[in-house]
């Protein structure tokens, strides 16, 4: 009996050498569904995944990753008027973030196009993050994105640069010019 297969698609830099397509910067592969490039068993039976690692060249064990599912890309939910999108990893129950309320939660930032985590309050000498929620103390996408979510809520949101730190950047935390920001943000408490 033949396995399904598995397309999975990489950044320049990317997995065990295959061919780069030209313009996009983007590398192909097709795996079989229960592992199988050089004996890996990461992959999930049956799912397709999106792979994304980091350019730097490090180790396949060294450097960033995402991995998504064909569902997780079909889970992202847009917010009205804006280009900032979520997905809701873990449901939460307890009492919901709206607009002034003051909201502390764990926080973990990186730059889609490299992978590279900028930013984690999960880090050692980090805390959790308070701020007021819809209000503008943070970037917009941020501040849109957490509006609903429920203490016990994880939540990852997709910030593209104009409701990020848009077209300069952060430099002092790596943050490029243009880039696209995934915060993945666990609420643990609003008051």
């Amino acid at each position: 009996m033949r396995r399904p297969s598995v397309l999975v698609v990489a950044k320049a830099g990317g997995l065990f050498g295959a061919a780069m397509l030209a313009q996009q910067h983007l590398r192909l592969f097709m795996v079989p569904a229960a592992g199988g490039v050089r004996g890996t068993s990461w992959l999930a039976s049956r799912n397709r995944l999106v792979f994304s690692e980091s350019s730097t060249g490090a180790s396949r064990g060294d450097s960033v990753k995402r991995f998504a599912t064909a569902a997780d890309a079909e889970a992202m939910t847009e917010i009205p008027g804006y280009k900032t999108t979520y997905q809701v990893l873990r449901e939460g129950s307890g009492k919901e973030v709206s607009k002034g309320a003051r909201v502390t939660v764990h926080a973990t930032g990186v730059v889609e196009e490299t992978g590279k985590k900028f930013w984690s309050t999960k880090d050692p000498g980090q805390e959790p993050f308070t701020y007021k929620a819809g209000l503008g103390m943070v970037i917009t996408g941020w501040d849109q994105g957490c509006l609903g979510m429920r203490v016990g809520e994880e939540r990852r949101l997709v910030i593209p640069a104009a409701e990020g730190y848009g077209a300069r950047g952060f430099p002092a935390w790596g943050i490029p010019a243009g880039a696209t920001l995934s915060f993945t943000l666990e609420c643990l408490k609003v008051i």
